[in-house]
């Protein structure tokens, strides 16, 4: 069975590595690529990950409200990504990429630890976030 843990440290790996081809070749197909990825990751943290955090960490509602702040910030640079244009990505790629660093450090370090802590089941979380990704995905389809 799948780990949630290990998911999520997954997709964090992968978006650091996209932001690495990035830095090396930077390609304005890529930066949508990035931005799709962020936007799903975050999609299913939201339905997933938080709501267990919130009902099942001691400090969870704190950890949440941080983690889901930090979410609409680098949202709306993913908005202004979106609409800028190609000699404006590098800079916004780069705030995406030291926002996402912060807040990742921050899940690993800290939320996963303490979800660990206090029990919530590795694998039900992977489910909840598959099943999250996989509801996420067929909404930017219908709209694509």
């Amino acid at each position: 069975m799948a780990d949630g843990y290990e998911f999520l440290t997954r997709e964090h790996r992968q978006v650091e590595a996209m932001f690495e081809q990035y830095g090396q070749e930077p390609d304005d197909a890529l930066a949508h690529r990035i931005a799709d990825a962020l936007t799903l990751h975050a999609e299913a943290e939201e339905a997933a990950l938080y709501p267990q955090l919130r009902r099942l960490v001691d400090g969870g509602d704190d950890l949440a409200d941080v983690a889901e702040n930090e979410h609409a910030a680098i949202k709306a640079l993913i908005a202004r990504l979106y609409e800028a244009p190609p000699p404006d990505l590098a800079p916004l790629v780069a705030e995406i990429e030291r926002d996402v660093t912060a807040h990742v450090r921050s899940e690993e370090d800290q939320i996963f630890p303490a979800m660990r802590d206090s029990g919530v089941d590795a694998d039900t979380l992977a489910r909840a976030l598959e099943r999250a990704e996989g509801e996420a995905s067929l909404r930017g389809s219908d709209t694509g």
